[in-house]
């Protein structure tokens, strides 16, 4: 992005934006999963600061057997596509970062902290409220 030449002068840089994705389904509703991580990819490659929040059943996602399982199945039949895990890489490459509610992965996907994928922080739900005030604009999904 272009510097105007008061901001050069000063030093300051321009920010970038801020957004901001949470993701609520989980692989029983797969269908409704793919569409944030796209939207991310997008966002970041738009080179926006990134965040996808996964809470209430989206931290099923994040499993690291479900993922490995899906993983397999995409290796085993070219026929196979699942998209979610196609986007959830690909947003991971472009550097969105990604979060995870402590108390959705416990309480309602009975998940261990140990559970999840590489790469994903385990945060408090105060996180959302944070990370909702800090970005620019904020997706439900």
């Amino acid at each position: 992005m272009a510097q105007t030449q008061q901001q050069a002068e000063s030093g300051e840089s321009e920010q970038k934006k801020k957004i901001l994705i949470v993701v609520t389904h989980g692989p029983e509703d797969l269908d409704r999963t793919y569409a944030p991580l796209f939207m991310a990819s997008i966002a970041a490659s738009m080179e926006m600061e990134t965040s996808v929040f996964f809470m209430i059943k989206g931290p099923k996602l994040l499993d690291k057997k479900w993922q490995e399982e899906e993983r397999a199945k995409m290796k085993n039949n070219p026929n196979y596509m699942n998209p979610f895990i196609h986007f959830f890489d690909l947003a991971k490459e472009n550097g969105v970062k990604m979060y995870v509610c402590v108390q959705s992965l416990r309480d309602m996907c009975h998940m261990k902290e140990e559970d999840v994928v590489d790469g994903v922080e385990i945060v408090g739900g105060s996180t959302l409220i944070d990370l909702t005030l800090e970005a620019d604009r904020t997706l439900f999904f």
